[in-house]
């Protein structure tokens, strides 16, 4: 029987390698133009001063520190800012408004058609998150001066708990998405943003795997009353 077993073993190791060959993983995190792409698809975050409400005359951003004042930075991303003094502790004093970043990432027909995914956010004060123009998550409101956290919002999505949303929406080709940061206490100002997207395995390989396993169940049936 152990040469039986090893067969079982070996077919279901190799369906299961066919399977997961299949599921490509991509990773998306936000990083500073400046900044080294820390193993993500997307593009550096760019700030947008055509949209946004306080135009600071520059796209560039910039990876800043949490300190001990944000939550820590997601894995595969930073904190980003359009200025480095808006980071905990800095010097710049971030007007109120609304500031406007942006992503850029390309998946193939087939990613697109069959992924699935995520992305999980922290930003202070809050922020609204658009894919390809898709309301994705909505700001947190209302949101006064009286908040429990004086660095940033007191409810989600804020910069203490991250915020997880699904990625509805993707398409072939080139996927915007767009980072409403709202400031509305004046003070300390950031984004940081990661996530992931799965390709589901296609059904015709699940259902190669079910056949498969029932062909060895099958054989082990036959050989055991044989």
């Amino acid at each position: 029987m152990k040469p039986l077993r090893t067969l079982v073993v070996s077919s279901v190791l190799i369906l299961a390698l066919q399977i997961s060959a299949h599921a490509d993983t991509i990773l998306l995190g936000s990083y500073g133009t400046g900044a080294a792409n820390p193993g993500v698809i997307n593009t550096a975050v760019l700030y947008s001063p055509a949209t946004s409400t306080v135009n600071t005359g520059s796209t560039i951003t910039y990876n800043i520190s949490p300190d001990a004042i944000w939550h820590a930075a997601l894995p595969n991303s930073s904190y980003i800012s359009f200025d480095p003094g808006t980071a905990p502790g800095g010097s710049y004093v971030a007007p109120n408004g609304d500031y406007f970043y942006s992503v850029a990432f390309t998946l193939t027909s087939e990613m697109a058609s069959a992924g699935v995914g995520t992305i999980t956010v922290l930003a202070d004060d809050t922020v609204a998150i658009t894919l390809n123009g898709g309301l994705l998550l909505a700001a947190a409101s209302p949101m006064g001066a009286s908040n429990d956290y004086s660095h940033c919002s007191n409810t989600g999505p804020n910069c203490i708990t991250p915020t997880t949303v699904s990625l509805n929406g993707l398409v072939a080709g080139t996927n915007l998405l767009t980072f409403d940061v709202k400031q509305v206490n004046l003070g300390q100002e950031g984004l940081d943003f990661t996530g992931f997207i799965s390709q589901v395995p296609e059904p015709t390989s699940l259902a190669l795997f079910g056949t498969g396993l029932l062909g060895v169940v099958s054989l082990m049936h036959r050989r055991y009353y044989v």
